[in-house]
């Protein structure tokens, strides 16, 4: 409906990543956006260290006011937080790359579309979301594989891979497969098709400083590895 995600018109929070390879990168850390004012100043407490600044009414009036006067320096801790904030350099790299986000966008897609339309020439490999280019930020590209039909394992792939350059990696091991998580996870059979994507996918690289010319060295390594298949 031609709204950016982040505009949570149909959610209450969204939550952005700015790890370094994501389209907006600062370095490490991250964005909440919310139009509920009251989200919004819960987030701020808890960004540092649960203190208010005069966000929400402060709780120690005796300590906040001098003859109804606001204490300038005055502050509290209401609640438990931490330090969640972003640092003032961090933010501002993050801040700049805003007005290139654009730019960005439009050329993981066009790196995506080559992927593509390379891709569909070479027997045994699926790109997978190509019809949600248009609208995708297309953040990963990722490949599925059915390696019971070729002659090498994933990993045997990808080092091969990476005798020529190219570094490969799996997006994503399935929660269910943690040591954290695995105890909650019972009826591991009931998640076949997470195990399913898992065993096949393979992420191939995708970022703004690609090139053409590597992409298409990169499809031709894929290209003389499996035209023995």
């Amino acid at each position: 409906i031609g709204l950016n995600i982040g505009s949570c018109k149909f959610s209450d929070i969204s939550g952005f990543s700015l790890h370094p390879v994501k389209s907006i990168a600062a370095g490490e850390g991250g964005i909440i956006t919310t139009n509920n004012e009251n989200y919004y100043k819960i987030l701020n407490r808890l960004r540092s260290h649960g203190i208010n600044k005069s966000e929400d009414p402060f709780l120690n009036t005796d300590f906040a006011y001098t003859d109804n006067l606001l204490n300038p320096w005055y502050y509290e801790m209401q609640e438990l937080g931490y330090n969640y904030r972003l640092t003032d350099f961090q933010s501002a790299l993050g801040h700049s790359q805003l007005k290139k986000l654009d730019d960005f966008i439009d050329k993981r897609k066009k790196l995506a579309t080559f992927y593509d339309q390379a891709f569909e020439s070479i027997k045994n490999i699926e790109p997978i979301q190509k019809k949600h280019r248009s609208i995708s930020s297309n953040h990963l590209y990722v490949i599925k594989i059915d390696f019971n039909k070729i002659s090498l394992s994933r990993a045997e792939l990808m080092l091969k891979l990476r005798e020529k350059g190219i570094y490969t990696q799996v997006h994503y091991i399935p929660v269910l497969m943690h040591p954290f998580y695995k105890n909650h996870f019972q009826k591991v059979d009931e998640f076949n098709n997470s195990i399913e994507f898992y065993n096949q996918c393979l992420s191939i690289p995708l970022y703004f400083s690609l090139s053409f010319d590597e992409q298409e060295y990169i499809v031709n390594q894929f290209r003389k590895l499996f035209e023995t298949f």
